[in-house]
C-alpha cells in the first residue's frame, strides 16, 4: 500500500521579491503490486491552493498537469494527471510498486511554467522548474505476497520418554516479509499425533501424552500460516522424535541381579513396557517451579485390558505427588522444593486382573 503525504519542509520562493513561505503539504496511499496507472488514493492537491492565477494555456482538458512536475528519489514511479472538472492534481503510478522494496516516498510538486509564475525571462525553458508548490509523501501499503519461511531446515530429536509432560522440546521460527497482520503468524502440527503440540502463538513444541514403551521415531509436519488475507501457509518443517529409554540404575541386592538374569525355559508373563522392576528406578526431572496440579508424566501405555495404579511408598499425606489410578497421571500434589528436598522416591504399583508389578520412580 502506498500512502502520500506532501511534507511541509520544501519552500517556494516567488521569484519576483524573493519571499520564502511554506508550501501546502498532502498525503496519500497506494496497494504494492497494484497495476500501472493506479490513481494514488487520498491525494487531491487543489489548484487554488499552489498558484493564485489562472494557469496559461488551460482550456483544454488535463492540459494544466503539463504546468507541474514531480521532484524527488523516486518521482519516476509516478506521473501527474489533472482533475478538469474539479480542477484538481493528481498523481498515478507509473511502475508496479514493492513495499519491501521501498514504503515510502517524499516527494515534491514543481512548477515548471515562468508565466504561470509572473515571469518575463526571455529564453526561459518550458520544462525548467520555476516554484515548489507542495510537498508530497505517498506511502505504500502492505499486501499479502509472501509465503511464510522456516529459518532452520528439519529436526531429529533424541527424547527421554520418562520426560516430564507440557516440557517445550523445541521451538521452531518462521519469518514473513509482509507486515501488519500479514506477518503475524500462528504454528500447527500436522498429522495431529496426540503427543506433541505446537503452541500456535510462539511455536513451541510441547509434550502432551507420554510416550513411555514407544520403540520406534514419531513424525510429524509443523507449519506456520499468517493472519492475512487470503492467508498464507509455509511449506512444512518436518519433526522426528525418537523415545529414548529410561536409563536404569545399576541394582543394589547381587542376588536379585542373578535371579534376572537367569535363563528361563517357562514363556515370561505379560507385562507393559511401561512398567520396571522395583530394582530399575526410573529417574525423573522435574521443576521445583512446577505448580500444584501439574502433570510430571503418564504411566501408560500399558498392555493391560484393565490397567489400575496405586501409591505404594510413601504414603499419600506424605508424598509431594498422587498416582491417578485409572489413567496413571503422575501430579503434583504440594510444591515442591529443591533446597530441602532435592530427591523424592516413589513407588507405584501397576495391576491387571491376573497380575501386578511395581515401579519405583526417582528424582522428581
Amino acid at each position: 500500500m502506498i500512502w502520500i503525504a506532501f511534507l511541509p519542509f520544501l519552500l517556494s520562493c516567488a521569484l519576483g521579491n524573493r519571499t520564502v513561505e511554506q508550501v501546502p503539504f498532502f498525503h496519500g496511499h497506494v496497494f504494492e503490486n497494484s497495476s500501472p496507472g493506479s490513481r494514488v488514493n487520498g491525494l487531491s492537491v487543489p489548484l487554488k491552493r499552489l498558484i493564485s492565477q489562472r494557469l496559461c494555456g488551460t482550456e483544454e482538458p488535463g492540459s494544466a498537469a503539463a504546468h507541474f512536475k514531480l521532484m524527488g528519489d523516486g518521482s519516476e514511479n509516478f506521473r501527474v494527471f489533472a482533475h478538469h472538472k474539479r480542477g484538481h492534481i493528481l498523481l498515478k503510478t507509473s511502475g508496479i510498486l514493492d513495499r519491501e522494496e521501498r514504503a515510502e516516498y517524499a516527494l515534491g510538486l514543481g512548477l515548471c511554467c515562468g508565466q504561470c509564475a509572473g515571469l518575463s525571462r526571455e529564453g526561459e525553458e518550458e520544462s525548467s522548474l520555476v516554484a515548489e508548490v507542495a510537498s508530497i509523501k505517498v506511502d505504500v501499503l502492505d499486501t499479502n505476497d509472501h509465503q511464510p519461511t522456516f529459518t532452520g531446515a528439519n529436526v531429529k530429536l533424541n527424547l527421554d520418554d520418562a520426560t516430564a509432560l507440557r516440557t517445550a522440546i523445541y521451538t521452531v521460527t518462521a519469518r514473513d516479509n509482509d507486515s501488519g497482520k500479514n506477518a503475524e503468524l500462528i504454528y500447527f502440527v500436522l498429522p495431529k499425533n496426540g503427543s506433541f503440540y505446537a503452541v500456535p502463538k510462539t511455536g513451541d513444541i510441547l509434550l502432551v501424552d507420554s510416550i513411555l514403551g514407544l520403540d520406534g521415531p514419531i513424525k510429524f509436519k509443523v507449519f506456520a500460516r499468517d493472519r492475512g488475507w487470503p492467508p498464507r501457509t509455509s511449506q512444512s518443517l518436518v519433526v522426528e522424535i525418537n523415545p529414548r529409554q529410561w536409563p536404569v540404575a545399576s541394582s543394589s541386592n547381587p542376588e536379585a541381579e542373578k535371579r534376572t538374569t537367569k535363563p528361563q525355559n517357562k514363556v515370561p508373563a505379560r507385562r507393559s513396557r511401561s512398567v520396571l522392576e522395583s530394582d530399575s528406578p526410573v529417574f525423573i526431572n522435574v521443576s521445583e517451579d512446577a505448580g500444584i496440579g501439574s502433570v510430571v508424566m503418564n504411566l501408560n501405555p500399558v498392555r493391560f485390558q484393565s490397567a489400575t495404579f496405586e501409591l505404594v511408598e510413601p504414603d499419600v499425606e506424605s508424598s509431594p505427588v498422587s498416582v491417578s489410578r485409572d489413567s496413571g497421571d503422575i501430579v503434583i500434589s504440594r510444591r515442591l522444593d529443591r533446597e530441602t528436598e532435592p530427591l523424592v522416591e516413589i513407588s507405584v504399583k501397576v495391576q491387571d486382573k491376573r497380575d501386578f508389578s511395581t515401579g519405583t520412580f526417582d528424582n522428581l
